[in-house]
């Protein structure tokens, strides 16, 4: 049941004051203030039942009635198209959009969010992701022959000595060096220990014994020491094996003594072998036939098909990220890193690219504020197209019903004050 408003208690209130004063002039015909208060309380109902009629009419037909009624209903096409342009030319007009978007000093907002450590993690690892999946595109075509040219390009314009001391200090500082001794000596050892060696050891033992024996006239000893079998040769052939194998295995040891003094040995002779101008010449010629005859463009298109192919099982979850070339990905993520430490620095610093980013930001967020101002519109066009005559009556009533209220309670009451005053002009015309 629907409640009364305090409009409807005052036009119901205006209805039995108008019964009650008809009464009372039905009682007292010719009583003065009988008259008077039947002519206010006429007044006090007419003009609250045409105020309820005028504000009904805006959402329905009242009584029935058919003529210039139910204004909202029938003329919703032009509200709604109404509304649309009030949100867009003075709720989110162009200037008020503009003088607000100049009170705002975009840049240090920008700068106090890039410093945060939450977001510098998150652009660079979106980055590197964006780098990895980009890798994965077939836009990402790779050519090995031209990428090879340029990459002997590039190290031709290098000295050799200058590329070997440079590939030296990477081999120190990566650990390289000690990882590529320890791979030699392993591999040496596995040489060492096999029979094959074993017999080529005997055998040099041998040769050696017959030669120092001749030089030595010392014949008759060595047929002494071979016939009490003094000097063993497959003895001392094994002996020496696993002499050397134990050398060896103490070279694969990572930072053993023995590892490190053999690379001091290897860095200072190379050294001092920099300083001889044969040599360099040597080098020169060397890197030249090195250069030229690097495999570069199988490596490169094999480097590049076993990086695609290792990402596509990552990005499949056939395996976890970390280890897909975790070096790779680490130093990818270290310069990513430095790289972004050197733009935020470049942005505090340089007040010209700080007024180029500014301005780039105000034009950013003021072009996107006007599609946004279309947008809107759009939104509010479509909302107030879905909603019923009744939903939409609803929806403009709750935003003005107090005053509409207020309408009505003063068509009541200003019907009574005009009644009133019109009473007395009348009596007053009368005499």
């Amino acid at each position: 049941m629907k409640r009364w408003n305090r409009a409807d208690a005052s036009l119901f209130l205006a209805f039995l004051a108008f019964l009650a004063a008809l009464a009372l002039h039905l009682h007292a015909p010719h009583s003065l203030w009988a008259d008077g208060l039947l002519f206010c309380a006429e007044g006090a109902l007419v003009g609250g039942v045409a105020d309820w009629f005028a504000v009904t009419a805006l959402f329905r037909k009242p009584l029935g009635f058919p003529y210039h009624t139910a204004i909202l209903p029938n003329r919703r096409v032009a509200f709604i198209k109404a509304s649309v342009r009030m949100v867009q030319k003075e709720i989110f007009s162009r200037r008020k959009i503009f003088h607000h978007l100049e009170r705002i000093h975009f840049l240090p907002m920008l700068l106090k969010w890039l410093e945060k450590e939450e977001t510098r993690t998150r652009l660079t690892l979106g980055a590197r992701t964006y780098i990895e999946r980009h890798v994965l595109t077939e836009r990402a075509a790779f050519d090995a022959a031209d990428m090879a040219e340029k990459l002997r390009a590039m190290l031709r314009q290098l000295p050799p000595t200058q590329f070997f001391a440079a590939l030296g200090g990477w081999l120190q500082r990566s650990g390289r060096d000690k990882a590529i001794l320890a791979a030699l000596a392993v591999s040496f050892r596995e040489r060492v220990e096999s029979l094959a060696m074993h017999e080529a050891i005997e055998a040099w033992l041998t040769k050696y014994e017959e030669e120092r024996t001749e030089s030595d006239g010392a014949w008759l000893l060595s047929w002494i020491a071979k016939a009490t079998n003094i000097v063993n040769m497959d003895e001392a052939a094994t002996l020496l094996q696993k002499q050397l194998a134990n050398v060896l295995t103490k070279l694969a040891e990572e930072d053993s003594h023995l590892q490190q003094d053999v690379l001091s040995i290897f860095y200072e002779r190379a050294a001092s072998l920099g300083k001889d101008s044969s040599f360099h010449e040597l080098v020169q010629e060397l890197y030249e036939n090195l250069v030229a005859d690097l495999p570069l463009e199988r490596a490169l298109q094999e480097a590049w098909n076993t990086l695609r192919d290792r990402l596509s099982g990552q990005m499949a979850g056939e395996q976890e990220p970390d280890t897909t070339f975790p070096m790779l990905r680490s130093r990818l993520t270290e310069i990513l890193e430095q790289e972004y430490a050197r733009a935020l620095l470049l942005l505090k610093e340089d007040d010209a690219l700080r007024g180029k980013v500014g301005h780039f930001l105000y034009e950013l967020i003021a072009r996107s504020a006007l599609h946004a101002q279309t947008l809107i519109g759009v939104i509010v066009e479509r909302v107030l197209s879905r909603l019923t005559d009744a939903e939409l009556n609803r929806l403009v009533y709750d935003k003005v019903a107090p005053d509409l209220v207020w309408i009505r309670i003063n068509g009541v009451m200003l019907g009574t004050i005009i009644a009133f005053a019109v009473f007395w002009v009348l009596r007053f015309i009368d005499h």
